[in-house]
C-alpha cells in the first residue's frame, strides 16, 4: 500500500506529539498542518516537513492529496472537524473526548457510518502495557476501581472552560471511563454518582465519585477530580479484584502488584506508553482495511459514562448508559439502510 498522507489540524502540544510519532512510522507521513495560529502550523512544518502550513480550513479539508486527518484541536471543535474530514473522504484520528455531548458523538458516528471511512478515537491509555497484563491476569474481574486525581487546574486554562474543555472530570475522565470499560470486559448498564462543582469558578464539575454496573456483572468505581494529586498512589491509580486475586497499579499505571491466594506477590514494571502505539494501530487498520480498534462507539461510551454520571448528580438516582448507546447505534444502522 502507498504511504498514508496525513493532515494535522490543531498544531499545539498534541499535534506535535502525533507528528513526532508519525515521523517514526514507515508507511505514513504528514503533508499538511492547519491551525488558527499560522505560526504554530508553520513551526510543525519546519520541524517535521511536509507540503504546507495553513489557516485555511477549506484548503486543508478539501486537499485531494490527504488520506487521513488528525483532529487535535480543543474539544468543542472535534465534532465539526471530524465530520468535515469524513465528508471530504478522509479517515480520521480524533483526540479524546470524541465530543462533549452524546448528541455530537452520535453525529460523528452517523458521518462515520454514512461515509464508510474509518474513525479512531485516540485513547492512548488503552495501550498502557500494564493494563493489557492486568487483563491477562484477571480477565473477568468482579470489582474494578479507577482513580485519576490531579493537582488543582488553573482557573483560566482552556480545559476548564465549560464550552471549550468541559473541566477535568469530562476532559480527563473519559480516559478513566474508557479503561474502566476496557479492563472490566463489559459494557456499563447504569451509573450512580455523587460530586459537584466545589471550587472551580467556571462552574464545571470538578470532583466526582461514580459507581458503574456492567452487563457482565462487574462493578466499577471512578474517583475523578483535581483536588490534589496523592503522592503515594500517583495521579493514575487502578485496582482489579476477583476471587482470591487482586491487582494494584500505581506510579501512573507503570508499577503493578499481582496477588493470588497461596502464591507470592508478583511485581511488574511498565512504561507510560500510548501515543506511538495508538498511531501504529491507526496506521495498521488503514493498511489492512480493518475496523478501527477504538471507534466512534467506544468514543460514545466513554463520553456518555461521564455525562450520565453528571445526570445522576442532578437526578439523585442511577442513570442508564448501555440502553442509550444501543438506541443510538440502532438509529445509525437504520439511517444507513434507509
Amino acid at each position: 500500500m502507498s504511504t498514508i498522507r496525513v493532515g494535522i489540524i490543531g498544531c499545539g502540544s498534541l499535534g506535535k506529539l502525533h507528528a513526532t510519532c508519525i515521523a517514526e512510522l514507515e508507511g505514513m507521513e504528514v503533508r499538511a498542518y492547519c491551525d488558527v495560529f499560522e505560526k504554530s502550523a508553520q513551526a510543525l512544518l519546519e520541524q517535521f516537513g511536509g507540503a504546507y502550513a495553513t489557516t485555511d480550513t477549506d484548503r486543508f479539508f478539501n486537499d485531494p492529496e490527504l488520506d487521513a486527518i488528525y483532529v487535535t484541536t480543543q474539544h468543542d471543535t472535534h465534532t465539526e472537524y471530524s465530520i468535515r474530514a469524513l465528508e471530504a473522504g478522509k479517515h480520521v484520528l480524533v483526540e479524546k473526548p470524541l465530543a462533549m455531548t452524546a448528541e455530537d458523538c452520535v453525529r460523528i458516528g452517523e458521518a462515520t457510518v454514512r461515509t464508510g471511512k474509518k474513525l479512531f478515537t485516540a485513547f492512548k491509555m488503552r495501550y498502557y502495557e500494564l493494563l493489557w497484563k492486568a487483563k491477562e491476569l484477571i480477565p473477568q474481574p468482579v470489582v474494578v476501581t479507577m482513580q485519576m486525581m490531579d493537582n488543582r487546574w488553573g482557573d483560566t486554562i482552556w480545559g476548564n472552560d465549560p464550552i471549550k474543555g468541559g473541566g477535568n472530570v469530562l476532559s480527563q475522565g473519559c480516559h478513566s471511563t474508557d479503561i474502566l470499560r476496557f479492563v472490566s470486559g463489559g459494557d456499563p448498564v447504569e451509573v450512580y454518582a455523587a460530586g459537584a462543582n466545589y471550587y472551580q469558578p467556571t462552574g464545571v464539575i470538578d470532583n466526582m465519585v461514580a459507581v458503574f454496573r456492567f452487563d457482565n456483572g462487574a462493578a466499577g468505581s471512578l474517583v475523578q477530580g483535581d483536588s490534589s494529586c496523592p503522592p503515594h498512589t500517583s495521579k493514575f491509580f487502578m485496582q482489579l479484584f476477583a476471587e482470591n486475586k487482586s491487582i494494584t497499579i500505581t506510579d501512573r499505571l507503570t508499577t503493578m502488584i499481582y496477588t493470588e491466594a497461596g502464591k507470592e506477590p508478583q511485581l511488574f514494571k511498565g512504561t507510560e506508553s500510548g501515543f506511538l502505539e495508538e498511531n501504529k494501530a491507526f496506521l495498521r487498520c488503514l493498511q489492512e482495511d480493518a475496523p478501527a480498534p477504538i471507534d466512534h462507539v467506544d468514543g460514545l461510551y466513554a463520553t456518555l459514562m461521564v455525562l450520565q454520571a453528571f445526570e445522576s448528580l442532578r437526578s439523585g438516582k442511577p442513570e442508564p448508559i448501555k440502553s442509550v448507546v444501543e438506541q443510538a447505534v440502532a438509529s445509525l444502522a437504520g439511517n444507513v439502510k434507509s
